[in-house]
């Protein structure tokens, strides 16, 4: 029941990802206000991403139940600092322990790559996880 901080960060991306194609406009908003945007998730992995322009719902369970690890609680911190750079704190409280990750990361270059051609591509071939991590893991600031 081991998860590496780069799984913590691609996890993040690919729930902020979820939100993204639930609402993109909310989800673009809150994420690009300027100021702080939260996102919690259950251990049912019903997730919420708030922030000072509205609150958004979804489930965050596709996600969860990929990383193999029983998740008690997901909570992300953001604060948008200003020409799309975004800093977070992820917290994961797991079965027996905790595990938190910083770090930052460009709001636009995850939204394009998660709506734009490059993910489409990768999701199409038979590899497509493999890529598309990459792809986070370099957006997520590997």
């Amino acid at each position: 029941m081991n998860m590496s901080r780069s799984e913590v960060k691609i996890t993040v991306a690919k729930l902020l990802e979820v939100a993204y194609s639930k609402d993109k406009g909310l989800t673009t908003k809150i994420m690009a206000e300027k100021g702080r945007a939260k996102l919690v998730v259950d251990q049912t992995g019903k997730a919420t991403l708030t922030g000072t322009l509205g609150s958004l719902s979804f489930s965050g369970a596709p996600v969860l139940n990929k990383i193999g690890v029983k998740i008690k609680r997901v909570t992300v911190n953001f604060e948008n600092k200003g020409k799309m750079k975004v800093v977070y704190r992820a917290t994961f409280n797991l079965e027996v322990i905790s595990l938190t990750v910083m770090g930052d990361f460009n709001l636009e270059e995850l939204i394009i790559s998660c709506s734009g051609l490059l993910c489409q591509a990768a999701r199409a071939l038979k590899g497509r996880h493999k890529a598309y991590d990459m792809e986070l893991q370099k957006i997520m600031g590997r």
